[in-house]
Order: structure tokens, then C-alpha cells, then sequence
């Protein structure tokens, strides 16, 4: 069997956000009710193509996912096809509590968009004033033994914003994961001031090799990891990004193999199984440079 040499698959369900995070790289999408959903039975045969390959992680992401009604059923779809990690990235804002039960027998994990502790802060940052009803949320969601893991940007030089961030991670034992904002002058040397704040708690450091170096703090009989990505995109590291990238396929199933790209190769579900395969690996073979 060929392969088609993309490690992960970031499945963009919806392409609107009912948040208006000034951070986001999604920020040319349409927003609110007018956002393009991907459709189930599109996703179903593009998961029955690509079941069978070598595949780390099938993500579900947006926008914001939860916009499209049938969220639920396609992470179960994949969760009953697939063998791989299932991640789906959220803010967590129109989850329901049915939604919440029926996932919780998937092997779904939750990655939240989590900019601020601050509730002010995360008011002006998201443009929502739900804050409370998020972290109602991110405890019924572990209550529930789903995973889940907080994603933050991080958008300047502040130190005592960003160590509240981690307190609040460690306190509620929340793996965290440090994404500086890629196009932000300044954001590659980001890691100079994060890592003191992070080897204050630190009790183990991995790089992983991929573009991310994994810390595990320990605090007050409380451990988590916090991954910091020190992006490819920051160094033109093309070859990192070939053995490690993610491919997004787009609510109009076509395939996008760089955020920062705005070129797209429409997929040809009708075509069958080898014919949309060879279009990964095209784009794979097509993806050589920055």
C-alpha cells in the first residue's frame, strides 16, 4: 500500500467562530451563522479512503467546530472507524450536556482555546462574555473522563499574565500546550522568557524534535505537561514540517498542507479511494518548500 506520508489530518468542520480572537490565523473565515460546514457524508468516505493508513492524530477543528449539528456524530464516525488519537479543537462555548455524554464513550480529546485567567482579559481577548460558563464547562467535561487540554497563545511579553495561566493549568491539572503567534514580530524568541517561568515548576524537559519541547511541572502534589511550540514556520524548517506536518481538509473538501498557504487542491471524492489518495500524496510531493 502507498502511503500518504501526512502524519496528521486536521478535519476544518465549520469555518466560522462565534469568537473574535484577534489571535486566531483562521481570522479571514467567515464568522457566525454564515459558515461553510463540512457535511458527514463526505467526511464518512473520506475516512473509509484514509482509514487504513499510517496516521497519528485525526483532529476536528474550525472555526468552531460545535457550529456544525453534526459535530457529535462525525467524531463517534471516526471513533468507531479509525485506531488513531481523535482531538477535537474548541472553545467549549456551545457544547451541550448531551453532547458532552455521548462523547464521553469516544476516545475524543478536547483542546480548548484558553487565552486568559483574567476574566476581563479573556472578555476582550475573545470578544465573549462567557468566561464563567467555560469553566463550569471544562469541569463537567472532566468529570465526564473526557481528556482535555488547555491551548494558549501566546501574543506578548507578559510575564505575570501568562504564569497565572500555568497556575490555573496546574492547579486543575490540565496539560497545557504554549503556541506563540506565528506573524507577530518578536514571537520566535518568545521561548527566552517562557522557559525560566516553566523551569520554576519544571521536573523534566523532553524535545521532542518536532517543533516542540515538552515540560513536566509538578507543583503543590499536582503534575501536568506543558508543550511549547517553537513552530517550524519561525525557521523555514520544511523538513520538520514534512515529517512531522498536519494537512487541513476544508469545509469544501479541498486540501490546504500550510495554514500560512492560501492555495488549495479540491478533493475528488467521486473519484474512489486511489484517486483521492494519490491527491495526499501529491500534495505531500508538492510540499517541499516555505
Amino acid at each position: 500500500m502507498s502511503k500518504i506520508y501526512w502524519d496528521k489530518i486536521r478535519f476544518l468542520v465549520a469555518n466560522g467562530c462565534n469568537y473574535r480572537c484577534r489571535f486566531c490565523h483562521n481570522e479571514g473565515q467567515s464568522k457566525g451563522s454564515s459558515a461553510q460546514l463540512m457535511s458527514l457524508e463526505d467526511i464518512k468516505v473520506l475516512i473509509k479512503f484514509i482509514k487504513d493508513q499510517d496516521i497519528s492524530e485525526l483532529c476536528f477543528s474550525g472555526g468552531e467546530p460545535f457550529l456544525n449539528k453534526d459535530i457529535v456524530r462525525m467524531i463517534k464516525y471516526a471513533d468507531e472507524n479509525t485506531t488513531c488519537d481523535i482531538g477535537c479543537a474548541t472553545n467549549l462555548s456551545l457544547i451541550k450536556d448531551e453532547q458532552i455524554k455521548e462523547l464521553s464513550s469516544t476516545r475524543v480529546k478536547f483542546n480548548i482555546q484558553f487565552p486568559y485567567v483574567s476574566k476581563n482579559d479573556f472578555t476582550k481577548s475573545t470578544g465573549s462574555k462567557n468566561y464563567s460558563n467555560i469553566i463550569n464547562t471544562i469541569k463537567r467535561v472532566q468529570d465526564a473522563g473526557i481528556g482535555i487540554g488547555l491551548n494558549t497563545v501566546v501574543q506578548s511579553e507578559n510575564i505575570g499574565k501568562l504564569s497565572k495561566v500555568i497556575a490555573f493549568a496546574l492547579k486543575n491539572e490540565l496539560p497545557l500546550k504554549l503556541l506563540p503567534q506565528i506573524g507577530l514580530q518578536g514571537s520566535d524568541t518568545f521561548k527566552d522568557w517562557v522557559f525560566p517561568i516553566l523551569q520554576r515548576f519544571a521536573i523534566d524537559c523532553v524535545d521532542k524534535g518536532t517543533g516542540a519541547i515538552r515540560y513536566t511541572l509538578e507543583k503543590d502534589g499536582h503534575t501536568i505537561n506543558v508543550l511549547y511550540i517553537d513552530s517550524p514556520c519561525f525557521t523555514k524548517n520544511i523538513d520538520c514540517c514534512r515529517r512531522y506536518g498536519e494537512i487541513r481538509v476544508l469545509p469544501d473538501m479541498s486540501l490546504q498542507p500550510c495554514l500560512l498557504k492560501e492555495d488549495c487542491v479540491p478533493l475528488k471524492l467521486t473519484q474512489g479511494k486511489e484517486y483521492v489518495l494519490n491527491q495526499f500524496r501529491l500534495s505531500w510531493k508538492d510540499f517541499n518548500h516555505c
